[in-house]
């Protein structure tokens, strides 16, 4: 028997093996292979037990006899007997719990829809990237047979090494939706650029595996990899018998179905799409496209969310991070012997109606008051650091803690607030216990990032970016329907702490002398009575108290030297509560809900407004800035006389909007809709969830198409010369930018007047 250590870079099952790929610290890159048999427990009754085990049997489906084993439950805090099934066919493992669905309420079922690689790396305590050393044999057929493996690192480090990963880029020259043989295909590697046409299927495959030869990438980064490039690959190799190069796995049976056609769900109102899935084996896939977390975190966010969660990295580049904290949690309950639910369980107790007036709030809400305008000086804002998770740890709240059965009579349990749920003294909560580690580790990493020399700053803010939306994901989980661990009452808790934090701080606050502008859910803007200047010293003396009062950090987000509350577009008297704009007093810029953040305005207008707000941030006062209005004024004429031109480049104004419906569901012919059937007569569909970019063009027919034409469309065109967008629209957007930032500062009230057809200003610039 020999001795490999290295680093987990990929792992996987196919049939009954467990493949594992580790790379050492040399480079070298070695499969293995292993055998796992997941476990799923049964509580029903003795005749069902019996048909059950007798369905399992006919399927040989069992590896060993079945048994009854203790098990705890996770909701009602007590030990049962279950049946113990080892499954001898992990493949057969979706297709049973897909029947057991249609059974259910006959029996319960735990432990079913645990991942395989992921029950298989719990139950030999290992995880991705982790540094592992496996003692195997090789076999007749040359292959590495695992006989014992065990990781030399621990899952809480924080300060943990990678081992250097070697990348190659993919993504087409043109839009995705174009037709791919109309296309080429850009190659990109640390040394060489690569541009092939797609024509000719066999020639591209034919490159394509020369490059992955000459380079063998451990990532493939691409662009539209799993909508459009792969699959269109893939079925070229299974039509032509040509064999890729993209899987280093030449041993295990790789079978693809081709897809093109992804997913479109429902999620808090928005409708999400998800491209199909196209992971390699021995290599990474991440598509830039097809992944929330690479988006808002990189590649260090994917692997630091791998990594605690027990998800290969191909998938958690998939996955929401909602689905990494499940696992986190799973890891959790295993730990502590419980079984895991194949669902959500708990249900929604009943409420009166003046039950669900009083739970149903939501976060706390204080609107600026704009009777004396829009913009202010001398503003600090105070802001709770992750209040909402730390609520669920300082508070124990998880949704077996909430109005759990083993408290009752425990006249001493906690309550919460305004609510007087009952929270359990007795065990703490999964919840509680996986947010704690969260917590600890993101504020490990933002400490790092205040450290102005660390070699790995870049590195770090991925981390703690990514564990950030996992945060913000955890609240939103516990009053999930689909939740593995959710419980509405949990959800609703946590709202209530939040309120009573946030009005502590508000009155704490007014204590020390100080008027409160506007605060939202776990921060508040504040300035002194006489509008004087805040000094950093009172205001940290002020986050103490109410650390003192709260138990959870407020930290000073900064101070203001102005702050300015745009008005609703709809009403002009009030403010919006999630939109502000300011400038700190060493010049940084903070705005939120404004253009230059919205992904629905085209990036020239945005550029605009960046371009201004960093001529309003040289500016340390309100009467200085306006002094020099005439500045800002000749900023906008600058972008509106080369706008009104018409010699701007299309692709600055292209709108991007997320479909909401398939084709065939719009009745209306909305911007959106138009695009999409504009697409679908160039022979693309779009389904519900995708986005479409397109040009808002002066509009010379009654056609259909003719005022929004696509991106594809355009391209599509031979001559894009000839493509005149509509002046008249885009300035609007424009001014709308500008109106937005400035309306609090303004000497005039009619902004329209700057895009008159005589341009008149307010005076001579």
């Amino acid at each position: 028997m020999e001795t490999f250590q290295g680093y987990l870079f990929d792992i996987y099952h196919s049939e009954q093996k467990i493949y594992l790929w580790i790379k050492s610290d040399s480079g070298e890159l070695r499969l293995f292979f292993d055998e796992f048999y997941p476990t799923i427990y049964v509580n029903a009754s003795p005749n069902i037990l019996g048909k059950l085990v007798k369905r399992f049997y006919e399927l040989d489906a069992l590896i060993e006899i079945p048994t009854f084993t203790e098990k705890r439950l996770f909701y009602e805090n007590k030990t049962i007997s279950v049946l113990k099934l080892v499954i001898s066919k992990p493949q057969l493992l979706p297709k049973i719990t897909n029947k057991l669905f249609h059974l259910y309420g006959k029996y319960d079922i735990y432990h079913s829809d645990i991942e395989i690689t992921t029950g298989y790396m719990v139950e030999k305590d290992i995880y991705p990237l982790a540094y592992i050393e496996v003692n195997y044999e090789t076999t007749k057929n040359s292959l590495n047979r695992i006989r014992a493996i065990r990781s030399l690192t621990n899952i809480e480090e924080m300060d943990y090494k990678i081992p250097d990963l070697s990348k190659v880029s993919l993504y087409l020259e043109k839009s995705h939706r174009i037709p791919f043989v109309n296309n080429s295909l850009v190659v990109e590697t640390k040394s060489e650029l690569y541009t092939i046409p797609t024509g000719d299927s066999s020639q591209l495959i034919h490159q394509l595996n020369a490059i992955f030869k000459k380079h063998d990438p451990d990532i493939v980064l691409t662009s539209y990899g799993d909508q459009v490039i792969f699959p269109y690959i893939f079925k070229a190799s299974q039509e032509s018998h040509i064999p890729t190069e993209f899987d280093r796995d030449k041993t295990s049976s790789i079978r693809r179905s081709i897809q093109t056609k992804g997913t479109s769900f429902n999620t808090y109102g928005t409708i999400v799409y998800r491209a199909p899935s196209y992971p390699l084996f021995g290599r990474w896939h991440i598509d830039s496209r097809n992944g929330f977390v690479y988006k808002e975190a990189d590649l260090m966010g994917i692997i630091e969310l791998s990594r605690i969660s027990r998800l290969p990295i191909q998938k958690m580049a998939r996955a929401s991070t909602g689905k990494a904290l499940t696992y986190i949690e799973v890891d959790v309950a295993l730990r502590m012997n419980y079984l895991v639910p194949w669902q959500k369980s708990a249900l929604e107790a009943p409420k009166t109606a003046l039950d669900l007036l009083n739970a149903d709030k939501g976060g706390l809400v204080f609107q600026a008051d704009i009777k004396n305008g829009f913009v202010l000086e001398n503003v600090a804002q105070l802001d709770f650091s992750q209040m909402y998770p730390k609520v669920m740890v300082l508070h124990n709240i998880s949704p077996e803690t909430i109005n759990c059965l083993c408290c009752t009579n425990d006249p001493t349990t906690e309550t919460v607030p305004s609510l007087g749920y009952r929270i359990c003294n007795k065990r703490k909560g999964i919840v509680s216990v996986a947010l704690s580690h969260i917590v600890e580790r993101r504020n490990y990493y933002k400490k790092q990032c205040k450290e102005t020399n660390h070699p790995d700053k870049s590195a770090i803010d991925q981390k703690q970016s990514s564990l950030k939306w996992m945060l913000v994901t955890s609240f939103g989980y516990l009053g999930y329907r689909n939740a593995k661990f959710g419980k509405l009452e949990s959800h609703e808790s946590v709202t209530a702490f939040g309120r009573e934090k946030l009005l502590i701080a508000k009155e704490t606050a007014e204590n020390y002398g100080y008027d409160l502008i506007h605060a939202i859910t776990d921060c508040i803007f504040i300035q002194k009575k006489d509008k004087s200047p805040i000094k950093i010293e009172d205001l940290k003396e002020v986050c103490q108290t109410i650390l003192a009062k709260t138990k959870i950090a407020m930290e000073i987000e900064g101070i203001f030297s102005w702050l300015c509350f745009p008005p609703s577009t709809t009403d002009e008297k009030m403010p919006v509560a999630n939109r502000y704009m300011g400038r700190f007093l060493n010049g940084n810029f903070k705005g939120r809900g404004i253009v230059q953040r919205r992904k629905d305005f085209p990036p020239y207008v945005k550029a605009a407004q960046i371009k201004m707000i960093e001529w309003m941030c040289k500016f340390e006062t309100i009467k200085e800035m306006q002094s020099h209005e005439e500045e800002i004024l000749q900023i906008f004429k600058k972008y509106d006389v080369l706008l009104s031109s018409g010699n701007l480049n299309w692709k600055e104004l292209l709108i991007q909007r997320s479909t909401s419906q398939d084709p065939e569901g719009y009745s209306v012919d909305a911007p959106s809709a138009v695009a999409v059937k504009d697409l679908l007569e160039m022979g693309v569909r779009v389904q519900a969830g995708e986005k479409v970019r397109y040009l808002v063009v002066n509009q010379i027919s009654e056609q259909k198409g003719e005022r929004y034409k696509t991106e594809e469309r355009i391209e599509s065109k031979n001559n894009q010369k000839t493509i005149r967008y509509d002046k008249k629209y885009y300035r609007k957007l424009l001014l709308i930018s500008f109106k937005e930032i400035w309306t609090g500062f303004a000497s005039f009230e009619d902004f329209n007047e700057l895009i008159s057809d005589e341009q008149r200003l307010p005076f001579p610039i």
